[in-house]
């Protein structure tokens, strides 16, 4: 485990530098990149190494490890503090920066050497960089907590083709990040820090260009201070014209106390281009992001190793237990989204719920689990219309058909992939918890988490469980796992032995699980593991006035249960799915009438006007109960009695929505 950085050692001043790890990969291009453009800064004929050599910023030495993203940016930031702070001490961790680039680098996981600059970048942007003294490996709650007190401001990507644009920000800023590929020159550098062009490339490499001269750049290195003009090296415009390969320059931010949850809601809200590493860090610590077939996904903003599951159960029990000291209940919500949203809005919905939760005495735990069915089923939906309409207008001599379009729709989608797709994004969402490897060793999330509660957070912690659409199918491994003691006859864990975990409460908001999967999974459970089960679902009229894209004339379970599941429906001769959410089938199911008439469970019906807030909601549509602040206060009065912390909640639309109203502006 590297922990620790040498800033002195010349331990390698002969070892050849083709020997050297030259791990630093190219930027993949990206069109979102924020270029910079040079402004009418007074930029002087050289920007001499000695002004950077009177700095006395530390020369790193990465030795034999192929992280030199990471320490080629430790000097940008070392240059930045003592610029900015007048020679505050501070060592930045450049193992911190460069494990914190492999999340961001577009190739999955963490296990390969190297990565790019602008995946460490982006590190430092989500997270900060803490002391390097105490980083040991781990994104624990102290090293992201100290990480806050040295953030990225703003960054833009400078073209490394445009002198003019690099000499501008070098006198603007001091300082830039940059990568380069290596050749034989460096191998033959002497005291005077000037490389000789050479054709023989060996691999890539990042550096810090501190200054320019009328020849080249000058550049700081982590070869420690026996290379070259101690540490520093001279690339010439040639060289460098032909080997650069990305550069970026930046400022630093200024360290933010947030204690309001509301503001970390709105830091991270679509208002806010950038989110930043203090929003970021506070919402980490309720998020267990999930991947393909049901895995912890360890990269991107809120990636989530084993590791980062300790820890967030370490942060989680460090409040439950003060909690516990105030005489409070201790309560821990396990909240999954639906299938419809991308990864953005399913963070904003726990961003906006956050302060609602805490300010209750609930700590949630959001599984993100990067569904994102409905960008496809837009595509799947557009797709089957076009291929029944004409070319122009529809005119009003067909609009006799237009009550049979859903008809037409609900085949051709099932064809185009919709059924496909539904069922691979079930698999996916039960994977996490049922999920295992040729050895038959479980590897979901979600089980992972679920055995962490347990031998972290204890059996005396009050479990709850609130499950939105497809989230419903997510949950339901998941709560047999939880709640069975013993061996699960039926559903998906059928033969696993469960934890014996009580559910305090479950609630599903418009649950997109079947009839067959409810009873295999939740029905048994109830009173038997389950100690309070409802339901939210809309009304049958709601559920026929809905829409999915404006293109298909009623919801999604609508759609999914007359198109995407086991059998079509077939007008006329064969009714759709049993899908557990919704009403018309709930009604026609004697077992299923049985149990909420008898009060063991409870079913709220949505929209309505009830005068008690604990069976209130005003959803209309299907995606409306996770923000629909009746529905959200209803559910805290299931959870604890009482909705009094509602009042905290204020939905913030994500950023796609704000897309969707961009384009409605526009036409």
């Amino acid at each position: 485990m590297a922990t620790g950085t040498d800033v002195v050692s010349g331990a390698h001043k002969h070892l050849p530098k083709s020997k050297m790890p030259l791990s630093a990969i190219p930027d993949p291009i990206d069109f979102r990149d924020l270029m910079y453009l040079p402004t009418l800064v007074q930029v002087p004929r050289e920007n001499p190494v000695e002004l950077h050599l009177s700095r006395k910023i530390p020369v790193l030495d990465q030795k034999k490890e192929g992280s030199c993203t990471g320490f080629a940016l430790a000097t940008v930031i070392h240059t930045l503090v003592q610029l900015r702070d007048s020679g505050l001490p501070y060592q930045a961790s450049p193992h911190m920066l460069y494990e914190m680039a492999k999340r961001y680098d577009e190739w999955p996981g963490e296990k390969y050497e190297g990565s790019s600059a602008r995946g460490a970048i982006k590190g430092w942007h989500k997270h900060g960089v803490c002391k390097d003294r105490l980083w040991q490996g781990t994104l624990t709650g102290d090293v992201s907590r100290d990480a806050l007190s040295l953030t990225l401001g703003a960054y833009y990507r400078v073209n490394h083709k445009d002198l003019v644009a690099l000499h501008a920000a070098i006198t603007e800023v001091g300082v830039l990040y940059a990568t380069t590929q290596v050749h034989a020159g460096w191998d033959e550098v002497d005291k005077s820090g000037i490389i000789t062009c050479s054709e023989e490339i060996f691999g890539a490499h990042a550096v810090a260009i501190v200054g320019y001269d009328g020849k080249g750049f000058w550049f700081q290195n982590s070869w420690g201070p026996g290379w070259g003009k101690d540490g520093l090296g001279h690339i010439s415009y040639d060289d460098w014209l032909a080997n650069g390969t990305d550069t970026w320059v930046c400022r630093l931010g200024v360290p933010v106390a947030i204690e309001l949850r509301t503001s970390t809601a709105a830091l991270h809200s679509a208002a806010v281009p950038r989110s930043n590493a203090s929003s970021l860090q506070d919402l980490r610590r309720h998020i267990v992001s999930i991947g393909n077939n049901g895995l912890l996904k360890p990269n991107g903003d809120y990636g989530t190793s084993p590791a980062d599951v300790d820890t967030l159960l370490a942060e989680c029990k460090a409040t439950l237990m003060r909690w516990k000291e105030e005489g409070k209940p201790q309560r821990v919500l396990l909240y999954a989204h639906g299938g419809l949203v991308e990864e953005s809005a399913a963070v904003q919905v726990l961003a906006d719920l956050l302060p609602v939760f805490m300010g209750a005495g609930v700590y949630p735990i959001s599984f993100i689990w990067h569904s994102d069915f409905w960008t496809t089923l837009k595509n799947i939906l557009s797709d089957a219309l076009s291929r029944r309409r004409p070319e122009g207008f529809l005119d009003n001599t067909k609009d006799f058909m237009l009550d049979r379009l859903d008809d037409t729709l609900e085949p051709l989608s099932r064809l185009l992939g919709g059924r496909a797709q539904w069922s691979e994004m079930k698999e996916n969402a039960q994977l996490a918890t049922t999920g295992v490897d040729g050895a038959g060793v479980a590897t979901g999330g979600a089980r992972y988490l679920a055995d962490r509660l347990v031998q972290v957070l204890g059996r005396e912690v009050e479990y709850h469980v609130v499950g939105h659409s497809a989230g419903g199918i997510f949950h339901a491994p998941l709560v047999q796992y939880l709640a069975t003691n013993g061996v699960i006859a039926s559903g998906p864990m059928a033969g696993q032995t469960g934890l014996g975990v009580p559910i305090a409460t479950c609630t599903l908001w418009a649950p997109a699980c079947t009839t067959e999967q409810f009873k295999k999974s939740y029905l048994p459970l109830i009173g038997a593991g389950i100690e309070r089960f409802s339901a939210f679902m809309l009304t049958e009229k709601a559920e026929e006035d809905d829409n999915c894209a404006r293109i298909y004339n009623k919801s999604l379970l609508y759609l999914v249960s007359d198109a995407f599941e086991e059998e079509a429906r077939i007008p006329l001769l064969r009714d759709g799915w049993p899908v557990f959410g919704m009403n018309k089938f709930l009604k026609k199911d004697p077992e299923l009438a049985s149990l909420f008439q008898s009060g063991r469970a409870q079913l709220i019906l949505a929209p309505n006007t009830e005068q008690d807030p604990a069976k209130r909601s005003g959803a209309r549509h299907h995606g409306d109960f996770d923000n629909d602040a009746a529905t959200i206060t209803a559910t805290l009065h299931l959870i604890t009695g009482s909705g009094e912390s509602a009042r905290f909640f204020n939905y913030r639309k994500p950023s796609a929505a704000l897309r969707e109203t961009r384009r409605n502006l526009q036409r």
